[in-house]
């Protein structure tokens, strides 16, 4: 049940003892009850210390086979994002096409099955297909303290981790008929108006995530659109960005052009877009990822002799945030290199084993 107030307790009094110094019975009563009551109030602090916090967004499985899946992680503008693509998706069938011909599954429940807001609105998210959103829910009091703080995205690359890193271990875990995983962060709203030492918390943490949380995912980290009104007072407005960009050359996707050119007419507060802006933006990022993935998976083959230099490093994977099998080589040694990619790499023969040379790493000449 809910209401406007709550009923005011009642003063007991305050003269609870003889002249003689010794309690009456009803005190002695009372000071039993009152000992039962703390009893009872330890052991339920105890039990809900052991139970997992109700969850806001729940998330199943389609049971279809997917080759990718995305998972969108952020504050409120994961929230709008999800409810903007849910309502875009019921009307299709929950599915969309894109443009490069992939297909987005996407079904969103939002009602007052696990949870609801403490003014009893609904908020519980059911997602399922290849497309998810990771946030608490839109009692902001408490979810979005919560999901606006560094730690929500921490991970120590150790075992401790942030419920937002839980989040996404349960969606990859729940859904084992989705082949490979893109997560995309667009979290950091509230970080970027943190300054320097927030960017790097926030790059600590990705970078666990790459080595250590999701290896066998693709990472990406979306830029905050701090031209907007919302961030006037910020002295440095570009600190978050930068950092992250400086942090991730390859995964970092910004897309301040794309604000500026919605900025201030797509707005509907000093922080927040319309639900067209948000599904123009989501859009554009999976689109992006898949012609990267393209990029990268196009090898044009090659046989030839090059010379490694002072800037040779040696990666598992075409990409640099990728494992660092070698992270510096002597000048001058020849490799055989058997293909170039489409994103800038060599793909070279080592030990019996395929690794990858950015391709300022490799000279022709070995004097060079």
């Amino acid at each position: 049940m809910r209401g406007n107030s709550e009923g005011k307790l009642r003063q007991g009094k305050s003269r609870m003892w003889r002249t003689d110094g010794r309690r009456t019975n009803d005190t002695r009563r009372t000071g039993m009850i009152r000992n039962a009551i703390c009893c009872v109030i330890m052991v339920a602090l105890l039990f809900a210390q052991a139970l997992p916090v109700n969850a806001m967004t729940v998330y199943e499985s389609d049971g279809i086979y997917h080759d990718e899946g995305y998972i969108f992680v952020g504050e409120s503008h994961a929230v709008k994002s999800a409810i903007a693509f849910g309502d875009k998706a019921s009307v299709l069938g929950n599915s969309l096409l894109l443009g490069n011909g992939e297909t987005l599954t996407y079904e969103l429940r939002w009602d007052d099955s696990v949870a609801v807001t403490p003014e009893g609105d609904a908020n519980t998210f059911t997602m399922k297909g290849n497309l998810f959103f990771v946030f608490e829910g839109i009692a902001w009091g408490t979810d979005g303290a919560m999901q606006s703080s560094t730690d929500y995205i921490y991970s120590d690359g150790k075992g401790k981790q942030g419920r937002a890193v839980q989040k996404i271990h349960e969606i990859i875990d729940k859904n084992p008929n989705i082949a490979h995983w893109n997560i995309i962060s667009m979290h950091g709203a509230s970080a970027a108006g943190k300054g320097k030492a927030a960017a790097d918390s926030c790059a600590s943490s990705y970078k666990n995530w790459v080595a250590y949380e999701f290896p066998q995912a693709d990472c990406y980290f979306l830029s905050v659109a701090t031209m907007i009104k919302y961030y006037r007072r910020i002295p440095d407005k570009k600190v978050y960005n930068n950092t992250l960009a400086a942090a991730f050359p390859d995964a970092f996707l910004d897309y301040t052009d794309f604000y500026e050119e919605r900025n201030p007419d797509r707005l509907v507060d000093t922080n927040h877009w319309d639900d067209a802006t948000y599904i123009d933006l989501l859009t554009d990022v999976i689109l992006q990822i898949g012609q990267r993935r393209v990029s990268q998976d196009t090898i044009t083959q090659m046989q030839e002799i090059l010379y490694t230099n002072d800037t040779c490093v040696i990666y598992s994977e075409p990409s640099l945030e990728s494992t660092i099998i070698l992270p510096a080589c002597e000048k001058g040694i020849p490799i055989l290199v058997t293909g170039r990619t489409g994103n800038g790499f060599y793909q070279i023969s080592l030990g019996g084993g395929v690794y990858y040379i950015l391709e300022t790493g490799l000279t022709a000449d070995i004097g060079e």
